[in-house]
C-alpha cells in the first residue's frame, strides 16, 4: 500500500524538523536531506503502526503552503503489513505458552495482529510482545480482585 504525506522541513538550531501535515508528530535530521530520510522512516513505522492495528493515518492531502517558513516536501512510502517482524502461529503459541488454538482465538478477536501468507498465519512480534508485556494471569481473579471491580 503507498502512503504519501506532506511534511514540513524547517531550519531549527542547527538542524532541521520533518513536521507532517494534518498528522501529530515528526522527526528532525542535521541537513535538509536527513530530516527528509527520517520522514520517510518515521512515516514507514507510522504506516506500518496503522496496518497493525487496524486504523487510518489521518491526513494524505497534497498541496500545502509552508506554515513556518520551511519547504514542503512530499513523501511517499511502500508498506505492507507483510514488512512488520513477523512469527508463525506456532511459534507465537510457544512464546504466549498456549496452544495454536488459543492463538488462532487471539487473532480472530483482534488480540494478535496477524495476516496470512499462503495458508501459513503469521503473528507479528510486537503483537506478542505487547501481550507478553500486558500477560494475564492464568485463572479467574481472586475473590478480592473481583470485590475491587465490583466496588
Amino acid at each position: 500500500m503507498l502512503f504519501v504525506r506532506e511534511f514540513e522541513i524547517i531550519a531549527d538550531e542547527g538542524g532541521y524538523l520533518a513536521v507532517p501535515f494534518d498528522m501529530d508528530g515528526g522527526t528532525e535530521g542535521k541537513t535538509r536531506e536527513e530530516a527528509v530520510a527520517m520522514a520517510a522512516d518515521w512515516l514507514r513505522a507510522t504506516a506500518l503502526d496503522s496496518l497493525l492495528h487496524g486504523y487510518a493515518l489521518p491526513g494524505g492531502s497534497v498541496g500545502h503552503a509552508p506554515r513556518e517558513g520551511g519547504w514542503v516536501v512530499a513523501v511517499a512510502v511502500s508498506v505492507e503489513l507483510s514488512d512488520a517482524p513477523a512469527m508463525t502461529s506456532t511459534q507465537a503459541a510457544k512464546a504466549l505458552g498456549v496452544s495454536t488454538a488459543r492463538v488462532a482465538q487471539m487473532c480472530s478477536a483482534g488480540q494478535l495482529a496477524s495476516w496470512k501468507v499462503g495458508s501459513t498465519r503469521m503473528v507479528a512480534v510486537e503483537s506478542v510482545e505487547e501481550r507478553l508485556a500486558q500477560a494475564p494471569r492464568p485463572g479467574r481473579p481472586s475473590t478480592h480482585a473481583q470485590k475491587a471491580v465490583l466496588a
